[in-house]
């Protein structure tokens, strides 16, 4: 068994599993679905900053979509530490976060890899925040659903999309999360700017107006953005704040939403 032991865990989030579901209930307190009969998330825009700093932001999607049924959870995470050209599927059996393995739907990750001739690129992964991030909330929301999960750097948008409207058409149960944080270490009214042309190019599915913003996961978003055009899908802008609306400095903030299409 191929394990992914955890990077950020301590760090990023707590490394005690008590104290990471209370702060997943405090955030869900917090959170209220306004609207009860949106239609089924097919994909989600997720923060991957620490917990403290994105973790309620991230819990408007999670929540929102825990109201569905999914076979499976697929996460496209920009890479941080290790550039490469392509994509690298992580063929591993199991995620652990906080003492828990959750199983990754290897046959699925194997399909996607064979069709789109992504290879393993292991140092890719072993020290890799932004698909880990969302582990705490898919093992608080969907307790039993199996994750694959790519990490990318050097990666055409549009090959991404491509990838996205084949799980789109193909596996119908399946919840795809985009893992990006917004721009970096702006002043605050620079970062709100920034931030807003980007949410506001996702709104309207306007692919030149999101390049007036700053992600690092940019690559998803616009492969995302381009997969809603083809899919006629919809976005809801449920959450958006920066660092300097959650601690008093103001002078270098980072941005985070959460958005869904439907």
């Amino acid at each position: 068994m191929v394990v992914r032991k955890p990077a950020v865990e301590g760090s990023f989030y707590p490394s005690d599993p008590n104290e990471v579901t209370h702060m997943i209930n405090l955030f869900d307190s917090q959170v209220e679905i306004v609207n009860k009969n949106f239609a089924k998330p097919r994909i989600l825009i997720s923060p991957h900053a620490g917990l403290f700093f994105s973790g309620l932001t991230a819990t408007y999607g999670y929540k929102l979509a825990s109201n569905f049924k999914y076979d499976r959870i697929v996460i496209f995470a920009p890479s941080h530490r290790v550039y490469f050209d392509g994509m690298s599927a992580g063929k591993y059996d199991s995620y652990l976060i906080n003492g828990k393995k959750i199983a990754v739907d290897t046959e699925f990750t194997e399909k996607i890899s064979n069709r789109f001739n992504l290879e393993f690129i292991e140092q890719s992964h072993t020290e890799e925040h932004s698909a880990e991030i969302q582990f705490p909330f898919i093992n608080h929301y969907f307790h039993e659903v199996k994750i694959s999960t790519f990490v990318y750097a050097g990666y055409d948008p549009h090959e991404l999309s491509n990838i996205i409207d084949h799980i789109l058409n193909k596996f119908n149960k399946t919840l795809i999360i985009i893992s990006s944080d917004l721009s970096h270490f702006h002043p605050y009214d620079t970062c709100n700017v920034l931030d807003k042309n980007l949410i506001e190019g996702i709104n309207k599915l306007d692919l030149e107006k999101i390049s007036q913003g700053e992600a690092c996961g940019m690559i998803g978003i616009k492969a995302a953005v381009e997969s809603s055009l083809k899919n006629n899908l919809r976005s809801i802008i449920l959450d958006y704040r920066n660092s300097g609306d959650i601690i008093p400095d103001k002078e270098s903030v980072v941005g985070y939403t959460s958005i869904v299409f439907y």
